[in-house]
């Protein structure tokens, strides 16, 4: 693990940079998952202090905040940390309807110092997670 995380942190977050990543992170989408994971609480904390700043505006409020939260998650959960930002990109995905970096994210994570075979079978199992959720609701 990098001992300076925000950077990786950050690198993610740039990853996403071209979907419509605020808006999700303002969804009832996004507080149902932070609930469904009990992250209401941190992620609230760290969208205030986002918010606290007078020299981040609008979409650097949220980047900010996702930074903070996902370093938070980093250094507090980092034995659960792979499965969050899977479930985080697949909810996202599911809500977003488009393509998410997903390869680049994990090759990320490699860097970050996880290792390769965690990292592809927590995105393994999220997706296989989804797909099951999709069919027990088309039964």
């Amino acid at each position: 693990m990098p001992k300076d995380t925000k950077e990786p942190i950050a690198r993610l977050y740039s990853l996403l940079a071209k979907v419509p990543l605020e808006e999700y992170l303002s969804s009832e989408n996004f507080a149902a998952f932070c609930r469904m994971h009990e992250l209401g609480d941190t992620w609230k904390e760290h969208l205030e202090t986002a918010r606290d700043r007078p020299d981040l505006y609008g979409e650097d409020t949220i980047k900010n905040a996702f930074i903070l939260f996902f370093h938070h998650l980093l250094q507090t959960r980092s034995w659960d940390f792979l499965k969050i930002l899977a479930g985080f990109l697949q909810d996202f995905q599911e809500w977003n309807a488009g393509p998410v970096p997903c390869t680049e994210i994990q090759k990320e994570c490699i860097r970050m110092g996880f290792p390769e075979r965690s990292v592809a079978d927590e995105f393994l199992k999220s997706r296989m997670t989804s797909e099951e959720q999709v069919f027990s609701a088309h039964r």
